[in-house]
């Protein structure tokens, strides 16, 4: 058996068994390498290390002010029972308002960090949805949900990791390794011919929804929409799927571009691939999860990508929350050392800045907090009120 890691050629030139999931060094895909006499490449994890350690993080939290061992966690990610949360105080349900208004429907979009760095981060992530949506059912009258996943490329720009075995191969992250697999290199790839593969143009757009794992597991029928609702059985081992994107991804992200994209109205209208998702009668709830800061890389500022999001939205301001996690290292008591070997991240007072202008429907915390729990409780909080005070447009 072969196990070939395509390194990606950058500023030290072709690495060979390792990926470069990380940083702003330019990609281009390598070449295979050579086994060695055993028939197998040394291959290096691409699952990096991408929060720090247990010293001096177990206080992190959100970045609200608010007290963040009050996270009502009765159980941790990964115990048998799974997360169990209590609604905190001040989270009453969203029909509180007194005039029968507010929202009846939520569209969540989870943007997430795919390059080298971040499987911690998406460990932490995943780890936490159960509680989250937990507490979003006991705590807004809203039952009306969509979910979806997009990654910070749109595929294919970073590195990849081929198996061949008598010449069927198998790689990761599906698909654009198989283009690089059905190259000449062989028929088939993760065992379709490749004549025949599944995905087509939506997997390789920036801002389409995901449906499959970075392995190639499907994550949601290809001939269904790109999205999740409350009607799916087993949510949370969906959104576990789709949230996978892994560490393969270009390392030049682009969260905010990926975040307009998800939400524009090519990729919602009719045949789009995001087609559905957005509605107008539904509030929008944006996460992003990065550790780089977005600059020279998405287009424009934050002014530019509060402006733009708010257009898509169809100019209602007051229909969208968003929540940040993010490199804090720039303001005091940050808990982000400098992102260095997959620990860490970098400062990101544009992407604070972008957040912010949504005022009181905004929320930023450290990515580099052990625990995301907190964080979302704060976010269920804003969730609710942005929720209590929707009025559609129009």
């Amino acid at each position: 058996m072969i196990d070939e890691r395509i390194g990606v050629a950058g500023a030290t030139g072709l690495v060979m068994g390792a990926v470069l999931g990380c940083g702003d060094t330019t990609r281009d895909p390598g070449v295979f390498g050579e086994a060695d006499g055993s028939g197998l490449t040394a291959s290096a994890s691409a699952e990096g290390s991408g929060s720090v350690d247990d010293d001096g993080n177990d206080d992190g939290g959100s970045q609200t002010g608010s007290d963040p061992s009050a996270s009502g966690a009765d159980e941790q990610p990964g115990s048998d029972e799974g997360i169990k949360l209590d609604v905190g105080e001040g989270m009453n349900s969203a029909d509180d308002g007194g005039d029968g208004t507010g929202c009846d429907k939520v569209d969540f979009l989870f943007v997430i960090d795919n390059s080298g760095s971040m499987a911690d981060e998406q460990t932490n992530l995943i780890g936490s949805f159960d509680g989250f949506i937990g507490a979003i059912q006991q705590t807004l009258q809203a039952q009306d949900y969509h979910i979806m996943v997009v990654s910070t490329d749109a595929g294919g720009g970073g590195g990849y990791s081929i198996m061949c075995n008598n010449g069927e191969c198998s790689c990761t992250p599906v698909p654009a390794c198989c283009e690089q697999v059905c190259n000449g290199f062989s028929d088939s790839c993760n065992g379709y011919d490749c004549d025949n593969l599944p995905g087509g143009t939506c997997e390789t757009t920036l801002g389409a929804g995901k449906i499959f794992e970075e392995d190639g597991t499907s994550c949601l029928p290809e001939d269904g929409p790109r999205y999740m609702t409350q009607m799916d059985a087993d949510l949370a081992t969906k959104f576990s799927c789709a949230a996978h994107v892994g560490t393969y991804g270009d390392g030049n992200e682009l969260p905010m571009q990926a975040m307009l994209e998800a939400t524009s109205p090519a990729l919602n209208a009719a045949m789009g691939c995001n087609e559905g998702f957005l509605r107008d009668d539904a509030i929008l709830v944006v996460t992003f999860i990065t550790d780089e800061e977005d600059v020279m890389k998405s287009p424009g500022d934050p002014p530019d990508w509060y402006a733009g999001l708010v257009a898509n939205k169809g100019g209602n301001a007051d229909a969208i929350a968003v929540l940040g996690l993010f490199g804090d290292g720039d303001i005091p008591n940050g808990l982000c050392p400098p992102l260095q070997d997959d620990v860490g991240a970098e400062p990101s007072p544009r992407l604070r800045a972008f957040v912010e202008q949504f005022g009181d429907h905004g929320v930023a915390g450290s990515i580099c907090t052990n625990d995301y729990i907190p964080f979302f409780l704060d976010a269920v909080d804003i969730i609710d009120v942005t929720c209590d005070e929707f009025r559609p447009e129009g």
